[in-house]
């Protein structure tokens, strides 16, 4: 469900009567469900505190789960699947963007990925 979408819908939620807050509630409910009913697609994956030099590997299952992991470029694709499991050690470029000091080329949005006990 898009932008448009929730607010039309919280809009008629409030035209029927609902305070602002359970409209809000109501549009938030119906966005999960729809996520939800895409098998996970859309979903929002949180940030993740990840420190550098912090031993990580990938949530293959989340990233190939994206809408749009079709059209990403094959060479990206290529590497998530190849390096399913694979620990890296993290790099921080900016606040939830994380590189790997192994194969810096890519940037992971923190929440793509998973931290181990292991670190640097």
């Amino acid at each position: 469900m898009n932008r448009e979408q929730r607010r039309t819908l919280e809009k008629k939620a409030r035209k029927h009567g609902a305070s602002r807050e359970d409209a809000k509630k109501y549009v938030d409910i119906m966005n999960r469900a729809d996520a939800i009913r895409a098998n996970g697609v859309g979903t929002f994956t949180p940030a993740k505190e990840i420190s550098e030099g912090s031993k990580v590997k990938m949530n293959t299952e989340a990233i190939k789960g994206r809408k749009n992991y079709a059209n990403m470029a094959e060479e990206y694709k290529s590497f998530v699947e190849s390096n399913e499991g694979t620990l890296f050690t993290a790099h921080v470029e900016k606040p939830n963007m994380i590189s790997f000091l192994e194969e810096p080329r890519w940037l992971f949005w923190s929440g793509d990925l998973e931290t181990t006990e292991e670190s640097a």
